[in-house]
């Protein structure tokens, strides 16, 4: 629901040398008006309009990151998200010059060894590698 609220009042304006408006400031005339029942930290655009009067604008709100950062790789991310499920993100710079179809094979095996250890992911591989045999034959 939107409410309108008219207050009257004088606007404060401050310029710098380059005649750039460096600070606003609106004061009612009447100090107890309750113009905002509490502070607001919304970010937005203001614009000064020739005739002095002023428009505010609130920001979309910004999307907050919803994962939480299990393990980093040195190309990416290996991250737990709100929907209780794993994530791992990788970027590969084509200007980096490396072989990135090699760092996403070797990457992804790096951070899944450092988290089961060295024996279960050499189960896992092995278990791979002859599915992968399998498939050749």
């Amino acid at each position: 629901m939107n409410k309108e609220l008219f207050v009257s009042g004088s606007i404060v304006v401050t310029r710098d040398e380059n005649q750039k408006v460096k600070f606003i400031q609106f004061v009612p005339d009447d100090e107890f008006t309750p113009v905002l029942e509490q502070g607001s930290k919304t970010s937005g655009q203001l614009q000064l309009q020739r005739n002095a009067a002023f428009d505010y604008v609130a920001n979309k709100p910004r999307v907050r990151s919803n994962s939480l950062l299990i393990r980093k790789v040195k190309h990416g991310r290996l991250s737990g998200t709100c929907d209780h499920a794993f994530q791992l993100t990788l970027k590969v710079f084509a200007a980096e010059g490396i072989d990135w179809q090699r760092a996403f094979v070797e990457e992804p095996i790096e951070v899944m060894t450092d988290l089961m250890g060295p024996k279960r992911m050499r189960e896992i591989l092995m278990e791979a590698l002859k599915r992968l045999n399998a498939k050749d034959s």
